[in-house]
């Protein structure tokens, strides 16, 4: 990582992490070290790989993939437009 952190601090966010809790990790950083919200997501965003690589199973919860919305807005339209259709009989 770029930034120096204590060995309590690196454990904090890997707990953070751990849990889930990968936004309250970002603002955390941007508190302690006065970096900005890029350079904080992407520190700890390389913690989150280093650890997942290191110790999938303590995660919580998956990794993110994202298109979750844009997936159901794909399902939903098709059926939006024949309900339309029914009522403008």
């Amino acid at each position: 990582m770029g930034l120096d952190l204590t060995p309590e601090q690196r454990q904090a966010f890997a707990d953070a992490l751990y849990g889930g809790r990968k936004i309250q990790s970002i603002k955390q950083l941007r508190a302690m070290s006065g970096l900005g919200l890029k350079e904080s997501k992407e520190i700890i965003e390389r913690l989150e790989a280093e650890l997942r690589l290191a110790h999938p199973e303590r995660f919580t919860t998956p990794p993110k993939k994202g298109g979750g919305c844009v997936l159901l807005l794909v399902l939903l339209f098709p059926a939006a437009v024949l309900v339309w259709i029914y009522l403008r009989r």
